[in-house]
Protein backbone atom coordinates (compact mmCIF):
# COMPACT_ATOMS: atom_id res chain seq x y z
CA UNK A 1 0.00 0.00 0.00
CA UNK A 2 2.90 2.22 0.92
CA UNK A 3 4.10 2.18 -2.46
CA UNK A 4 0.84 2.79 -4.55
CA UNK A 5 0.64 5.71 -2.04
CA UNK A 6 3.95 6.92 -2.88
CA UNK A 7 3.18 6.62 -6.51
CA UNK A 8 0.13 8.43 -6.27
CA UNK A 9 2.26 11.24 -4.48
CA UNK A 10 4.64 11.36 -7.20
CA UNK A 11 2.16 12.22 -10.19
CA UNK A 12 0.76 15.45 -11.79
CA UNK A 13 -2.51 16.84 -10.85
CA UNK A 14 -3.67 16.39 -14.51
CA UNK A 15 -1.89 12.47 -14.36
CA UNK A 16 -4.09 12.11 -11.23
CA UNK A 17 -7.04 12.83 -12.38
CA UNK A 18 -6.57 10.83 -15.35
CA UNK A 19 -5.91 8.33 -13.28
CA UNK A 20 -8.77 8.71 -10.68
CA UNK A 21 -11.34 9.67 -13.96
CA UNK A 22 -10.13 6.06 -15.55
CA UNK A 23 -11.18 3.83 -12.60
CA UNK A 24 -14.53 5.28 -12.72
CA UNK A 25 -14.81 4.78 -16.12
CA UNK A 26 -14.11 1.01 -15.73
CA UNK A 27 -16.23 0.83 -12.59
CA UNK A 28 -18.92 2.21 -14.72
CA UNK A 29 -17.86 -0.59 -17.64
CA UNK A 30 -18.29 -3.14 -14.52
CA UNK A 31 -21.86 -1.55 -13.63
CA UNK A 32 -22.76 -2.48 -17.68
CA UNK A 33 -21.17 -5.79 -17.50
CA UNK A 34 -23.11 -7.08 -14.50
CA UNK A 35 -26.11 -5.59 -16.07
CA UNK A 36 -25.78 -6.91 -19.23
CA UNK A 37 -24.63 -10.33 -17.40
CA UNK A 38 -28.14 -10.34 -15.71
CA UNK A 39 -30.00 -9.65 -18.87
CA UNK A 40 -31.58 -12.64 -20.64
CA UNK A 41 -33.06 -12.79 -24.09
CA UNK A 42 -36.31 -12.53 -22.90
CA UNK A 43 -35.93 -9.74 -20.40
CA UNK A 44 -34.76 -7.18 -24.17
CA UNK A 45 -38.18 -6.68 -25.17
CA UNK A 46 -39.29 -5.25 -21.91
CA UNK A 47 -40.50 -1.45 -22.50
CA UNK A 48 -40.01 1.50 -20.40
CA UNK A 49 -43.79 2.41 -19.40
CA UNK A 50 -45.42 4.89 -21.60
CA UNK A 51 -44.03 3.73 -25.14
CA UNK A 52 -40.50 4.15 -24.08
CA UNK A 53 -37.41 1.86 -25.97
CA UNK A 54 -37.75 -1.73 -25.37
CA UNK A 55 -33.99 -2.74 -23.08
CA UNK A 56 -32.64 -3.62 -26.09
CA UNK A 57 -33.09 -0.42 -27.81
CA UNK A 58 -31.48 0.97 -24.60
CA UNK A 59 -28.58 -0.68 -24.72
CA UNK A 60 -28.17 0.12 -28.61
CA UNK A 61 -28.58 4.01 -28.27
CA UNK A 62 -26.33 3.86 -24.67
CA UNK A 63 -23.53 2.32 -26.93
CA UNK A 64 -23.90 3.94 -30.37
CA UNK A 65 -24.15 7.48 -28.57
CA UNK A 66 -20.91 6.65 -27.24
CA UNK A 67 -19.68 5.84 -30.61
CA UNK A 68 -21.34 8.57 -32.31
CA UNK A 69 -19.36 10.96 -29.80
CA UNK A 70 -16.01 9.60 -29.50
CA UNK A 71 -16.07 9.61 -33.73
CA UNK A 72 -16.41 13.84 -33.08
CA UNK A 73 -12.64 13.07 -31.76
CA UNK A 74 -10.83 13.32 -34.57
CA UNK A 75 -10.01 11.18 -37.71
CA UNK A 76 -9.91 7.09 -36.81
CA UNK A 77 -11.84 7.81 -33.67
CA UNK A 78 -14.17 4.89 -33.19
CA UNK A 79 -13.78 3.42 -36.56
CA UNK A 80 -15.14 -0.15 -37.10
CA UNK A 81 -17.48 -0.12 -34.03
CA UNK A 82 -20.42 -2.45 -34.43
CA UNK A 83 -23.65 -0.42 -34.25
CA UNK A 84 -26.70 -2.24 -32.23
CA UNK A 85 -28.99 -0.54 -34.41
CA UNK A 86 -29.67 -0.34 -37.88
CA UNK A 87 -31.02 2.79 -39.20
CA UNK A 88 -31.84 1.51 -42.43
CA UNK A 89 -34.12 -1.60 -41.39
CA UNK A 90 -34.84 -0.48 -38.34
CA UNK A 91 -33.85 -3.58 -36.02
CA UNK A 92 -31.94 -3.66 -32.93
CA UNK A 93 -29.34 -6.20 -32.02
CA UNK A 94 -31.00 -8.78 -29.32
CA UNK A 95 -28.02 -11.04 -29.62
CA UNK A 96 -26.24 -10.66 -26.07
CA UNK A 97 -22.84 -11.97 -26.54
CA UNK A 98 -22.80 -9.37 -29.59
CA UNK A 99 -24.43 -6.59 -27.10
CA UNK A 100 -21.32 -7.18 -25.00
CA UNK A 101 -18.52 -7.38 -27.74
CA UNK A 102 -19.95 -4.15 -28.59
CA UNK A 103 -20.27 -2.56 -25.28
CA UNK A 104 -16.53 -3.80 -24.64
CA UNK A 105 -15.02 -2.32 -27.59
CA UNK A 106 -16.70 1.01 -27.63
CA UNK A 107 -15.84 1.28 -23.75
CA UNK A 108 -11.99 1.07 -24.76
CA UNK A 109 -12.49 3.17 -28.33
CA UNK A 110 -13.92 5.77 -26.25
CA UNK A 111 -11.80 6.09 -23.95
CA UNK A 112 -8.75 5.90 -26.13
CA UNK A 113 -10.91 9.06 -28.13
CA UNK A 114 -10.84 10.94 -24.73
CA UNK A 115 -7.04 11.18 -25.03
CA UNK A 116 -6.65 11.43 -28.41
CA UNK A 117 -5.02 14.78 -29.86
CA UNK A 118 -4.22 15.93 -33.14
CA UNK A 119 -2.45 19.13 -32.49
CA UNK A 120 -4.72 21.26 -34.34
CA UNK A 121 -5.60 24.50 -32.97
CA UNK A 122 -9.08 23.32 -31.76
CA UNK A 123 -8.05 19.88 -29.91
CA UNK A 124 -11.51 18.95 -29.08
CA UNK A 125 -12.62 19.58 -32.49
CA UNK A 126 -17.12 18.94 -32.90
CA UNK A 127 -19.08 18.26 -30.44
CA UNK A 128 -19.66 20.13 -27.00
CA UNK A 129 -17.12 18.58 -25.09
CA UNK A 130 -14.62 21.01 -23.48
CA UNK A 131 -12.49 18.17 -22.21
CA UNK A 132 -11.67 15.11 -22.23
CA UNK A 133 -13.02 15.07 -18.62
CA UNK A 134 -16.60 17.00 -19.84
CA UNK A 135 -16.41 14.12 -22.41
CA UNK A 136 -16.01 10.95 -20.01
CA UNK A 137 -18.66 12.47 -17.86
CA UNK A 138 -20.88 13.37 -20.27
CA UNK A 139 -21.40 9.60 -21.55
CA UNK A 140 -21.23 8.67 -17.62
CA UNK A 141 -23.87 10.25 -17.02
CA UNK A 142 -25.66 8.82 -19.98
CA UNK A 143 -25.22 5.70 -19.13
CA UNK A 144 -26.36 5.81 -15.91
CA UNK A 145 -29.58 7.35 -16.73
CA UNK A 146 -30.12 4.43 -19.11
CA UNK A 147 -29.35 1.81 -16.96
CA UNK A 148 -31.78 3.64 -15.02
CA UNK A 149 -34.67 3.81 -17.60
CA UNK A 150 -33.75 -0.42 -18.56
CA UNK A 151 -34.00 -1.01 -14.75
CA UNK A 152 -37.34 0.71 -14.74
CA UNK A 153 -38.14 -1.18 -18.26
CA UNK A 154 -36.99 -4.55 -16.14
CA UNK A 155 -39.32 -3.72 -13.10
CA UNK A 156 -42.54 -2.35 -14.48
CA UNK A 157 -42.72 -6.00 -17.00
CA UNK A 158 -42.28 -8.55 -13.79
CA UNK A 159 -38.70 -9.12 -14.51
CA UNK A 160 -36.03 -9.83 -11.35
CA UNK A 161 -33.81 -6.95 -11.15
CA UNK A 162 -29.74 -7.09 -10.67
CA UNK A 163 -28.70 -6.97 -7.07
CA UNK A 164 -28.45 -3.85 -5.83
CA UNK A 165 -25.29 -4.16 -4.05
CA UNK A 166 -23.73 -5.66 -6.63
CA UNK A 167 -24.38 -2.94 -9.06
CA UNK A 168 -23.44 -0.42 -6.97
CA UNK A 169 -19.88 -2.10 -5.57
CA UNK A 170 -17.75 -1.52 -8.37
CA UNK A 171 -18.22 2.53 -8.25
CA UNK A 172 -18.06 2.72 -4.74
CA UNK A 173 -14.56 0.27 -4.82
CA UNK A 174 -13.19 2.79 -7.69
CA UNK A 175 -9.40 3.60 -6.41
Amino acid sequence: MLHAEASMSAMSETEQMRHDLGAVWQANARVNEILLDHLTPGMLTARTPGGGFTVAEHLAHMANVTRYWGSLRGEGAMTDLPSLHDEATGTTETDLARIRDAYARTRDAAWQAAFMTDGGPNEWGEGPHASPTAFVGHMLIHDAHHRGQVLLALKTNGHALPDEEQLWTPLREAR
